[in-house]
């Protein structure tokens, strides 16, 4: 992980690329540095080389879901829109397409936003350990190692993060799904 930008790099070594590096395309890889840490806890490494990819680690994608069969309420957290129920149709009427364009703009802005709550949890984390300060990279094992937690407090990690991304003390007041619509 580099310590400038908390972006995942091989440096140089892979198509991995931190955002302090120059961008480079492979053929037949939609997201040739796509892998990043969780955009909720930055705990662990989320993502992939596809667009289908997850921004969150496997705790947080199944709190995610909790909370949308809890409360009806979840963040997009998956890299393509069509991971988080988003997509324009072609042949709908133009206010059905404008209703859909505008979904997908709030879609990208929330996308942006959770990964720059990502960055700035990986930045929390890294300056908890002031021995790491002046080193240009963290190795990502090292990383994970030192936030590493069991289930229990992978989760607690995530309810925390969660709400703090939220702003919310506590998650009664999202409402609840609408039972008739189940």
């Amino acid at each position: 992980m580099c310590t400038s930008c908390f972006g995942l790099t091989s440096a140089g070594h892979g198509m991995q690329r931190c955002r302090c590096e120059k961008y480079q395309a492979y053929p037949g890889v939609d997201c040739p540095s796509g892998f990043h840490l969780c955009h909720m806890c930055a705990a662990s490494i989320a993502g992939g080389t596809g667009r289908y990819s997850w921004n969150v680690c496997e705790v947080c994608l199944k709190f995610n879901r909790s909370l949308k069969t809890k409360y009806g309420v979840s963040l997009p957290l998956g890299r393509h829109s069509i991971m988080n129920g988003i997509s324009i149709p072609i042949h709908a009427t133009k206010s059905v397409q404008e209703e859909g364009i505008t979904e997908m703009l709030n879609f990208l802005d929330k996308a942006q936003s959770l990964s720059d709550w990502g960055d700035l949890q990986a930045r929390t984390l890294f300056e908890s350990i002031p021995s790491w300060r002046k080193e240009p990279f963290i190795r990502l094992r090292r990383w994970e190692e030192k936030f590493a937690l069991s289930k229990v407090k992978a989760t607690t990690r995530s309810v925390t993060a969660f709400k703090q991304y939220l702003r919310i003390e506590d998650f009664s007041v999202l409402g609840s799904p609408d039972v008739s619509q189940e």
